[in-house]
């Protein structure tokens, strides 16, 4: 799978984080010196230091105003993304009115929909290897957070479901769903990961991640409900 995408643009979730990684390396003689009655004596080993544990962050409230399903209008937009060297993708999704479609050129595989005060977006990632299903993505990233989010970061893990969902056509579709928080900077982020199954089977072809404040939940989930049953994602020929 590829990396986790945390909150804000974190990846939004990129934020969501890459994996911790280790370095080893062999374990070197120790050095002899004279010792207090002329024999060569080894020099004592320091215990290795454990490592600094911060404490916890505590969060600063926010001041804006919770983002909710009131006035809530979407639009069809489309997009293609594309993964390396593999075909790419169209992608066709509904989304809040007057949020805009931004790219990198460093993930060629993902869009993502920002809202006018750029403090909630919408990531979606098509175009990789059906190689997972959803439940397996979900577990997944459930074990790459839990070992790459600092311990200070306090990442709350709130909801993990596998479900079964009706598209726009009333065909359904398996749904796995992860829902955190974690305090990347300041400010508490309110995250919810989503794989979908486009296809017949219980394979993953679209990720999406969101993200905004705790407040913000019942508008975060009303957006990503309305994309999980309207996205369509076919490799063009």
């Amino acid at each position: 799978m590829r990396a986790p995408v945390l909150a804000g643009g974190v990846a939004l979730l990129a934020a969501l984080g890459a994996a911790a990684g280790f370095v080893g390396g062999e374990r070197l003689d120790q050095p002899e010196v004279p010792g207090a009655f002329g024999l060569a004596a080894p020099v004592p080993v320091a215990s290795p230091s454990a490592p600094e544990v911060l404490p916890i962050k505590t969060p600063k409230p926010s001041s804006l105003k919770a983002f909710g399903t009131e006035g809530l209008d979407f639009g069809r937009r489309s997009f293609t993304v594309q993964q390396g060297k593999d075909k790419p993708v169209a992608v066709s999704i509904r989304v809040p009115d007057g949020w805009t479609l931004t790219r990198s050129t460093k993930t060629p595989g993902e869009v993502k929909f920002l809202d006018p005060l750029k403090e909630r977006g919408v990531r979606v990632e098509s175009g990789f290897p059906p190689d997972l299903s959803t439940n397996e993505f979900r577990e997944k990233l459930t074990l790459e957070l839990e070992s790459s989010v600092p311990h200070e970061d306090d990442l709350r893990l709130l909801a993990q479901t596998d479900t079964v969902l009706e598209d726009d056509d009333g065909q359904s579709r398996a749904v796995s769903t992860l829902i955190y928080t974690y305090i990347p900077n300041e400010v508490r982020r309110y995250v919810i990961v989503r794989w979908i199954a486009t296809g017949d089977d219980e394979q993953a072809t679209v990720e999406m991640s969101i993200t905004g404040l705790p407040q913000d939940a019942e508008g975060l989930t009303a957006v990503l409900d309305e994309a999980t049953r309207s996205v369509e994602a076919k490799a063009k020929s």
